[in-house]
């Protein structure tokens, strides 16, 4: 009995070891696309600030 407890224990353990990674790599997924998103919403903002400065807008930036 005790044999089957230790080896059940010992896979959970080793389950719960892949499913944090997998979650540690789907956190660094996460973060890495918040970032392109992050520059992608720049680029766009700087395109926007400079398409209204040729219409001659007046527009506030923060």
């Amino acid at each position: 009995m005790t044999d089957t407890n230790l080896i059940q224990l010992e896979r959970s353990a080793q389950h719960l070891t892949r499913r944090f990674k997998r979650l540690e790599d789907l956190m660094d997924e996460a973060w890495l696309e918040h970032e392109l998103i992050r520059g992608d919403l720049r680029n766009m903002f700087t395109a926007y600030y400079c398409w209204l400065g040729k219409e001659g807008i007046e527009h506030e930036r923060h």
